[in-house]
């Protein structure tokens, strides 16, 4: 019941303009910032900008999450929202880098609050493959499903079912928009640093390249002033990727997301826990709360 209401609630307000939504949102960031829910957004923030001050921090973990909780409230208009509409809403920048490629495309990219925005315009205009983690709602999931095959020809794949089918359809020619900056566990992960403080990192993305010889063109989503939508920009292609040297091409990886990252910080997925798998086992948990925090 209570997910078919929040459908609901999303259907209705997909009817609204952009500056309505972001309203909206900034009532329910505010409200969000001074819950007990803000908790790895604070101690990730708290972790990797140590140069804020206490009051700049406050001020970047409510502008996350009212930026996130606006990219949730805007999933109706992935969802029910004629094309047309998305197309106003979100724009290219460069994307002659990928179209010009004479190989098979990874679209290096990072989680940010626009990611369901941009990964529908990247569907919408090329032959696409998606790498995913079903959720674990099955009505937000069918939703989640249903707005990708509406939008364009985008396979979504199962991370359960492994790499093959994923390396078959990038040689098959479709591009692959492609996450890493998750934590997945200490298994076949490195430590590389991310913002300064190492972070499991798996080495995907490498032998992905080295499976199918495909080109990696980084690209990020950021939100436009003014209430205008969002804009993805496609960086030029990576040479010499991948090298000789797996932790260097992990590190190349983390600071093109880190880049980007500080670019548009507020639009970072800082609700992730992202240096939960630390390098020994004997460190504390990285995400109780610490003194200094209050």
């Amino acid at each position: 019941m209570k997910t078919r209401l929040t459908l609901w609630f999303l259907w209705w307000i997909h009817w609204l303009p952009l500056r309505g939504i972001a309203a909206l949102a900034a009532i329910l960031g505010f409200i969000a910032a001074k819950s007990r829910g803000a908790r790895t957004t604070r101690i990730n923030i708290h972790a990797c900008f140590p140069e804020l001050s206490p009051p700049e921090k406050d001020t970047l973990v409510r502008r996350h999450l009212t930026a996130l909780i606006q990219s949730v409230l805007e999933l109706g208009i992935l969802w029910w929202s004629p094309a047309q509409r998305i197309q106003r809403l979100v724009r290219f920048k460069n994307v002659h880098h990928a179209q010009d490629s004479d190989r098979p495309i990874i679209c290096l990219s990072l989680h940010t609050v626009g990611l369901e925005m941009q990964g529908a315009l990247i569907g919408m205009h090329f032959r696409g493959v998606g790498f995913f983690t079903p959720h674990k709602d099955p009505l937000i999931d069918e939703k989640l499903r249903a707005s990708r095959d509406r939008l364009g020809d985008v396979l979504m794949l199962e991370r359960k079912k492994g790499l093959r089918p994923l390396v078959r359809a990038i040689r098959d020619g479709r591009l692959l928009f492609f996450l890493p900056d998750m934590d997945f566990g200490e298994r076949d992960s490195h430590f590389v640093p991310f913002f300064g403080i190492p972070a499991a990192t798996v080495p995907t993305l490498p032998w992905l390249v080295r499976q199918t010889e495909a080109r990696v063109i980084p690209c990020a989503c950021h939100r436009l002033p003014h209430h205008q939508g969002y804009e993805v920009e496609f960086f030029a292609p990576w040479d010499d990727f991948p090298s000789a040297d797996l932790e260097q091409d992990l590190r190349r990886m983390n600071q093109f997301i880190e880049e980007q990252a500080r670019r548009y910080p507020e639009e970072y997925y800082w609700s992730h826990k992202r240096f939960r798998t630390r390098p020994h086992p004997d460190e504390p948990y990285f995400y109780r709360w610490p003194q200094d925090l209050g």
